[in-house]
């Protein structure tokens, strides 16, 4: 009897196994296959995201270069003046300065700007004025200036340059006027390898190509190699230039192999399942009466399962316990699962609340809405922000990071429930959490939110190693101002860098505050930066006026790493000028250091702790390298004589040139080389620095400030001061008034 059982069991394995192994294995490779399509299909959107957001960036970098390079076509009096008779030098030195601050505008990308007078035609660059049969790219110009329409960015194409080289560039022409081009056209042309740099920097290049070419298929960057013609390239043509864009997956053919061969794994799938189902009825029908024998058995000694001898009902019965202890198991993982899918569910659902997505779909959006058990009716957004997140992730391992953040969800759902209200919590990125309180009376849900996040603060605080600030959004009356009070909440926790952390921020307490000049933090960090380059004690004075400006006016966290960035820029921009030997060292050892300080920073006082430490190491090497410079003693006192008769209408290189008993060209290139710049921008600095103190204390009439800065001639004072201010001295001192008098409302 036991070899008959041991023999039967034997053929039932052996009738069901190769069924089971070739429906598990098909099954095996077509779940991989799904998921590499769908991975596949992702690569392909990716593809196309990144392309949309290249062709975007490049687009609005080109259309600001235009945009700009126009304005200055139309609004710079002294480019028309230029254009229409012949000129002389300071006119033609003020014309390339301005071509020159167009430039360094655009971060790089332009590489030279041309302005050809037709009058004489004479072609104006940033080194000299020639006429167009000296000029290298004499070539081009003539062909574009026959051309009737311009206005077009250029085919990559060759620009000839004053030392027999050449530089691959895309150009763009503005005629002046516009309509006809009768005065002259302005040339700028961008340099081929920024832009490849600038598209780089927007891609990962070890795993992404990006290949652009012109209307005619004319590749911009030499030396790549051909993308592949496959399913997952994204090609976009951009409306504004109609240059082509491709975006394709480095060795995606394998992708692609992927994606091709779906349907054939899908039709072996289902032919393996089919033949599955045929076999397994197959067996099933021939091994029916031994399984009925056995059941009609099972019923037969059912009565006396306890009487049964141990030899025939205790393997049985074993046998049914494991069969329903793996039903069990299987539920079990069933219903774990199904709570793994309600949580990406709720996340989802958040997601798309908070973005204001459900507005195209509002059915699905109603039934969503019912599923979580939430009415509609009034609702309100609060975003809790871990402090110090960076030390947070280096203290703690992500399985504790991951038991903190549950801590803290709970113990806001816990206050929530003790205050009698609904919310939903949820992380929606590493760093923030979302507390989203719904309620479907009428009743002062900032005043309750508020409470709620005082208490969630401060248990934090008190219980735990670190500290949360929660900004607090606006009042939504209705499912459309739910994104509106997301982002007003994501707002006031950004402003917790100028703010202070450990605190509760309300939107409604800092949307009033007035949007600071930006012109104004720009004139602080060059002035600072100008004082560090002349070593000037002089400069920490300005860093402390800077930060505290910026801590005054509770400027958000991506404002603050905007004005800093500007800073480190424009103080390496000054390094290269007029210490190359020290600005080698800022570059590559000391800026990675300053520029991940702006980012993992959370308070104003740590980042202006960090920079003074650095820029007074930076200070020392300044006078160190000025100790070293010849005739440095010299320029110190000549300097110091410009900055106290600065004011003197007679003040000139060759006034000092007497007085020092020193070359007035020799003086001028000593000059240069220890300030950093000519000796006439220098005393335009001091001037208009000072006309401004004039301007905005005292009510004296803008011909005796122009007399009491050094200016003989009113409208030449008038056109300096617009050209360093960016406005009239009238306006400035119009603006002045209208800043006293908001910061005296605001101190009533």
């Amino acid at each position: 009897m036991k070899a008959q059982k041991l023999n039967y069991i034997r053929r039932m394995l052996l009738s069901y196994l190769p069924i089971l192994f070739l429906t598990v294995s098909m099954l095996i490779f077509i779940f991989l296959s799904i998921f590499s399509g769908i991975n596949a299909r992702n690569a392909i959107q990716a593809n196309e995201m990144t392309a949309a957001f290249i062709v975007n960036m490049v687009d609005n970098s080109l259309k600001s270069i235009a945009d700009d390079a126009q304005k200055v076509a139309v609004a710079n009096m002294q480019l028309r003046q230029f254009l229409e008779e012949p000129s002389d030098r300071a006119l033609e030195f003020d014309v390339s300065k301005a071509l020159s601050n167009l430039m360094d505008l655009r971060y790089g990308l332009i590489d030279s700007i041309y302005l050809f007078r037709a009058l004489d035609g004479k072609v104006l660059d940033q080194n000299a004025l020639r006429s167009i049969e000296q000029f290298p790219d004499r070539s081009y110009i003539n062909n574009s200036i026959k051309q009737a329409l311009t206005g077009g960015w250029s085919s990559p194409r060759i620009k000839y340059n004053d030392e027999a080289d050449y530089t691959s560039v895309t150009s763009l022409i503005i005629k002046i006027p516009q309509d006809s081009g009768s005065l002259g056209h302005v040339m700028i042309n961008v340099k081929l390898s920024s832009l490849y740099s600038f598209i780089n920097q927007m891609v990962n290049k070890e795993l992404t190509d990006v290949q652009l070419s012109d209307p005619q298929g004319r590749l911009f960057f030499t030396g790549q190699s051909a993308a592949t013609n496959n399913a997952l390239n994204a090609v976009l043509t951009s409306d504004y230039t109609q240059w082509t864009y491709k975006v394709s997956i480095k060795d995606g053919k394998w992708f692609d192999n992927l994606v091709q061969g779906n349907m054939i794994w899908l039709m072996l799938g289902l032919g393996s399942i089919i033949l599955a189902i045929s076999s397994t009825l197959y067996v099933t029908r021939r091994s029916y009466r031994p399984i009925e024998t056995i059941l009609h058995r099972i019923n037969l000694f059912s009565s006396s399962v306890k009487q049964a001898d141990q030899r025939g009902s205790k393997d049985e019965f074993a046998f049914i316990d494991q069969a329903i202890e793996r039903l069990i198991t299987t539920n079990m993982d069933f219903q774990e699962r199904q709570q793994e899918h309600q949580v990406i569910r709720r996340q989802q659902f958040l997601q798309m609340l908070l973005k204001g997505e459900y507005e195209n779909n509002q059915a699905e959006w109603e039934q969503e809405w019912q599923h979580f058990g939430l009415a509609a009716g009034n609702y309100i957004v609060a975003v809790a922000e871990l402090d110090h997140y960076f030390q947070f992730e280096l203290q703690y391992s992500p399985k504790d990071q991951s038991l903190f953040k549950f801590i803290i969800s709970s113990v806001a759902v816990e206050v929530a429930e003790l205050s009698g209200k609904k919310i939903i919590t949820e992380w929606l990125t590493k760093n923030q959490l979302v507390i989203f309180l719904v309620s479907e009376h009428d009743g002062d849900l900032k005043h309750t939110i508020l409470q709620m996040s005082e208490q969630i603060r401060n248990w934090v605080e008190k219980n735990l190693k670190f500290t949360v600030t929660i900004g607090i959004g606006s009042t939504a009356r209705r499912e459309l101002e739910i994104k509106p009070s997301f982002d007003d909440a994501v707002a006031s926790v950004s402003r917790k860098v100028t703010l202070g952390i450990n605190q509760v921020i309300d939107a409604a307490e800092v949307e009033g505050n007035p949007h600071e000049d930006w012109y104004n933090y720009l004139e602080m960090i060059r002035t600072t930066v100008r004082q560090l380059r002349t070593s000037e004690a002089e400069w920490e004075t300005g860093l402390a006026r800077l930060f505290a400006e910026m801590g005054a006016q509770g400027l958000r966290k991506d404002d603050v790493e905007r004005q800093l960035h500007y800073f480190l820029f424009h103080l390496e921009y000054e390094l290269k000028k007029a210490w190359p030997e020290a600005a080698e060292d800022w570059v590559r050892n000391v800026k990675p250091d300053m520029l991940l300080a702006i980012d993992q920073s959370d308070t104003l006082e740590q980042l202006e702790a960090d920079f003074r430490l650095v820029l007074e190491q930076l200070f020392e090497q300044i006078a160190e390298l000025m100790k070293n410079r010849r005739h440095d003693a010299l320029m110190k006192e000549v300097r110091n004589y410009v900055t106290q008769h600065f004011c003197d209408s007679n003040l000139s290189l060759g006034m000092l040139s007497d007085r020092f008993q020193i070359n007035s060209k020799y003086l001028s290139h000593l000059f240069k080389e220890s300030m950093g710049q000519n000796f006439i921008d220098f005393l335009i600095y001091l001037r208009v620095e000072h006309a401004k103190k004039l301007l905005s204390e005292t009510e004296i009439p803008v011909g005796d400030v122009a007399e009491h800065v050094g200016y003989t001639n009113t409208t030449s004072f008038i056109r300096t001061f617009k050209k360093m201010a960016g406005e009239s001295p009238g306006q400035f001192r119009d603006s002045c008034r209208q800043k006293s008098q908001i910061l005296t409302k605001g101190g009533l």
